[in-house]
């Protein structure tokens, strides 16, 4: 055999095994090998829902859920009128008996191109409220939609941020009435970029901070960057990591915003949103098989696993974490949010149009 044969063989041998090895790495990621167990459940009803209620964030202190929500499958589709869906913003009045919670419109007449992903609720001294919404648009750009929620519900826009930072923003969590945090799940736009941080899982997602005036970077190195919330004292910074199957933990600087990472905790499935309770806890909706998640988009009929992660954090680091809600996808599938309101949780998810309201356990069992 000549040399310049055996020379390509060897070459082709050797990128066949690269791409073998990472094309396991993403599997294994994306929870190809992961066993799902229907063994976690939990007390739980289903509340009617328009499609798609992605995110919920409780005000505790008045008993109101706000969900955002948008008909994505709609949205992407090929169908008549794809491109003028309008997502909305809705209410739940959980001071109601949970026989009657139902959805409540609330979506702000501005801006008219209006496609709501995550979002976060922030009280401000004087009791005043903002609601943050992530809004992508129709029309192509991003932006972070800073509402006033007026005494009676109504929703008016305050403000509207933009900026080049914004790549592909994700989730966000306020942490003044115009300081916030933003995820970006990926480092590009494209889809095709998309597909290639994906699965070559390349830390490319990043957080940026805006401080009212002006938006920086302030974590970067993250595999598919996706909720994001923030302790109550604003010490810390949340952040889930759907591909990398971990949460992140950052201090804050409550000063100039700059955030430190400090802890990190592998959590073995595609974390999303994250709610922090009143006793510090953590709830995070998760998705065990990533590419179920994808067969589901573009599929209805193909269901995609669901799972509610309780994550304790300890006082010097580290911490405990246990499933409390686990189904293959029959009773809600593709869970995005667990939003947790007393001893009950609210779980919506990015497609359908369904809310369940569970029983929220505090037993801590591992998976």
């Amino acid at each position: 055999m000549p040399k310049y044969v055996k020379g390509a063989v060897y070459v082709l041998l050797a990128l066949g095994f690269i791409c073998g090895v990472l094309y396991w790495r993403f599997l294994s990621a994306a929870g190809y090998f992961t066993a799902v167990k229907v063994d976690v459940p939990a007390d739980c009803r289903a509340i009617a829902s328009v499609p798609g209620p992605e995110d919920i964030a409780i005000d505790r202190e008045r008993g109101i859920a706000y969900v955002s929500a948008t008909d994505r499958r709609l949205a992407r589709s090929n169908l008549p009128g794809a491109k003028g869906v309008r997502g909305g913003i809705y209410t739940i009045d959980l001071t109601r008996d949970v026989a009657d919670w139902t959805l409540a419109p609330v979506t702000p007449a501005t801006p008219a191109d209006f496609r709501p992903h995550g979002i976060s609720l922030f009280v401000m001294p004087d009791g005043a409220r903002r609601l943050f919404v992530v809004n992508h648009p129709a029309d192509g750009g991003q932006s972070i939609d800073i509402l006033d929620v007026a005494e009676n519900g109504d929703l008016s826009l305050f403000k509207s941020v933009t900026s080049p930072l914004l790549v592909s923003p994700n989730d966000v969590v306020a942490v003044g009435p115009d300081n916030f945090y933003v995820t970006n799940d990926h480092g590009t736009p494209s889809d095709s970029g998309k597909m290639i941080d994906d699965v070559l899982l390349l830390g490319h997602a990043n957080v940026v901070h805006y401080d009212g005036k002006t938006m920086s970077q302030a974590a970067d190195g993250l595999v598919y960057a996706n909720g994001i919330n923030a302790s109550a004292d604003g010490r810390h910074i949340y952040v889930a990591s759907s591909l990398g199957m971990a949460l992140h933990v950052y201090d804050r600087d409550l000063v100039s915003g700059k955030l430190t990472a400090v802890d990190y905790a592998r959590l073995g499935t595609g974390v999303d949103n994250i709610d922090v309770q009143p006793d510090g806890s953590l709830l995070i909706a998760a998705h065990p098989h990533m590419l179920d998640l994808q067969a589901h988009a573009a599929d209805p009929g193909k269901l995609s696993p669901s799972q509610v992660v309780r994550v304790v954090p300890g006082a010097q680091g580290g911490g405990e974490a246990a499933t409390i809600y686990l189904n293959n996808g029959e009773e809600i599938s593709a869970a995005s949010v667990a939003a947790g309101y007393q001893d009950k949780m609210l779980i919506g998810d990015i497609f359908d149009p369904k809310i369940l309201v569970c029983h929220q356990s505090r037993e801590m069992k591992a998976y």
